[in-house]
């Protein structure tokens, strides 16, 4: 079974949708330099999460610009993903999360889950996403089918890392969101609710913030001719 046919098959029994996260500003980057708009491998880096999200079939990915906001979506080019401009973005990660919820929980029909992920996530592959995704699928009411209340979280070691998936017992949660606080309360709070999925790579964790990460990644993501885009 493909990537594809783990997140999206033809039943289409769940509906998964994603919120990737693409609006600050970068600053550790130095003056003048948006990160997300920087290339890896011929692609920019904010496409790699959002390819990796449509590659693996996720019905709905919604790219929440901020700063420079034209600049990424002139990056992402003709990419089948929906953008949200948040104004109000410099007020913090959990402001552009709780927005971005908002306007997926206004789209009709539902999603069942929603996957969320920073935009600055090189390496990020569509077997990653189906495996999160099929892990939540465990104790549901037939193979194909969320339970609302479970989170799922990618972990490299000890360590956790993006995108989480949330079921639909915690979308209120998420739009309630403000300032600069992103989800890892809702997370403390829902311990028990959990599932955590080993993943053996470490681009879960590998977001970018300065410039030597970004020398990094491009080291670590050079890409045969054969397979470029």
């Amino acid at each position: 079974m493909s990537a594809k046919e783990v997140v999206s098959d033809g039943n289409r029994a769940t509906r998964v949708a994603a919120i990737v996260l693409a609006a600050g500003r970068s600053a550790r980057m130095g003056p003048e330099r948006n990160k997300l708009v920087e290339p890896i491998a011929d692609r920019p880096l904010v496409a790699w999460p959002v390819d990796a999200f449509l590659e693996a079939g996720v019905e709905t990915v919604l790219v929440v610009t901020g700063y420079e906001a034209d600049r990424v979506r002139s990056a992402l080019g003709e990419r089948s993903c929906r953008y949200l401009h948040h104004p109000e973005w410099s007020e913090g990660m959990g402001s552009t999360l709780a927005r971005g919820m908002q306007e997926l929980l206004a789209l009709s029909p539902a999603s069942d889950a929603v996957l969320v992920c920073v935009g600055d996530l090189p390496g990020l592959r569509a077997v990653h996403v189906a495996a999160i995704v099929e892990a939540a699928r465990i104790g549901g009411r037939d193979s194909r089918t969320i339970p609302p209340e479970v989170v799922v979280v990618p972990t490299q070691g000890a360590r956790r890392g993006h995108p989480v998936l949330f079921g639909s017992s915690y979308f209120a949660a998420l739009e309630r969101l403000a300032g600069d606080e992103g989800a890892r309360k809702i997370l403390e709070r829902n311990e028990s609710n959990i599932r955590s999925v080993e993943l053996a790579t470490e681009a879960i964790l590998q977001d970018i913030d300065t410039p030597a990460d970004l020398a990094e990644a491009r080291s670590q993501l050079q890409i045969p001719a054969d397979e470029k885009r």
